[in-house]
């Protein structure tokens, strides 16, 4: 048996005239499972992860990091050991802000 899992997650910036960056103003994510597999185990009834969902969404966001940091490599786009540490210091920027953890709906682009 063959099944998947897709997290899908967007970043919502915003951008000022004259601004040398853009602020974050929320990221929003959600996990889907494949049919066939009990979507209970994994989302619980307002369409956030359950225990095991949290874990296999970490799972799907780590396993799509290294293979972007492998692909970016193949390109010649950055080192992979640097691209790591710079992830490593993302991970650890975002653990000093302050977080509001609500649920949300996804935005049409």
């Amino acid at each position: 048996m063959e099944f998947s899992f897709e997290a899908k997650v967007v970043l919502t910036l915003e951008h000022k005239k004259g601004m040398a960056t853009s602020k974050h103003v929320a990221t929003d994510f959600n996990l889907d499972v494949s049919k066939g597999l009990n979507r209970e185990m994994y989302i619980d009834n307002e369409d956030l992860p359950t225990e095991a969902g949290s874990k296999t969404l970490s799972n799907v966001l780590v396993q799509g990091l290294i293979g972007n940091i492998h692909l970016a490599h193949e390109k010649g786009f950055r080192d992979s050991a640097e691209h790591l540490r710079w992830i490593i210091s993302e991970l650890e920027r975002g653990f000093i802000e302050v977080t509001n953890v609500k649920q949300s709906k996804f935005k049409q682009l």
